[in-house]
């Protein structure tokens, strides 16, 4: 794979992607974040933050990059959509990732379920 990450391609260094607690609960899964449709779609808390973390990372190993943006502040970020299992509900969750240089591991930025026209898992 060359630099930058194009897109068709699956996330380079994937298996090496990495996040902080903070991004999870701070907005991913907090109420002024994503939290509320983390919630409802796949029935994830805050609490629940890890098995969402693993499930999200295993998912995205080989799943192809759909955008790809040049920063300002440096690196590239970019956009992949998987459908994720966390427990008995699956969802299709959106995703970016942040490269702060060409040999870096993937950074999660942010990632959300999408429930658009859709019905998931057993309670839906």
């Amino acid at each position: 794979m060359g630099w930058p990450p194009r897109v068709g391609e699956a996330l380079p260094r994937s298996a090496d992607a990495w996040c902080v607690q903070e991004k999870w609960l701070a907005w991913i899964l907090a109420g002024d974040g994503h939290g509320s449709e983390w919630a409802k779609v796949l029935q994830v808390e805050a609490d629940e933050w890890e098995l969402a973390w693993h499930a999200l990372k295993e998912a995205v190993r080989d799943a192809p990059i759909e955008t790809v943006r040049s920063l300002d502040a440096g690196g590239v970020s970019c956009g992949v959509t998987v459908e994720l299992t966390v427990g008995e509900r699956t969802a299709p969750v959106v995703s970016a990732w942040h490269y702060a240089e060409p040999d870096a591991a993937p950074r999660l930025v942010t990632a959300y379920p999408t429930a658009y026209n859709r019905t998931y898992g057993s309670n839906a």
